[in-house]
């Protein structure tokens, strides 16, 4: 009977206790803003990347440096 109440004793201990429950909300928080940083450079890498090429193409074109 005592190892049946220890054991029980150290379940609820383990329940009651909170201190893990903060880092694994911000990690569920950091995985969250990651995969949004991921899906909107997926959804519009390539369109940023082509208006930045656009506009290196036009200032090579339009600007001269020297004299």
């Amino acid at each position: 009977m005592r190892n049946i109440e220890t054991i029980k004793q150290s379940l609820t201990q383990l329940h009651n206790d909170e201190s893990g429950a903060t880092a694994t909300e911000y990690i569920i928080l950091l995985v969250l803003i990651a995969c949004f940083c991921i899906a909107v450079v997926k959804a519009f890498g390539s369109t940023v990347s082509s208006k930045f090429e656009a506009a290196q193409k036009k200032v090579e074109e339009d600007v001269t440096f020297g004299s």
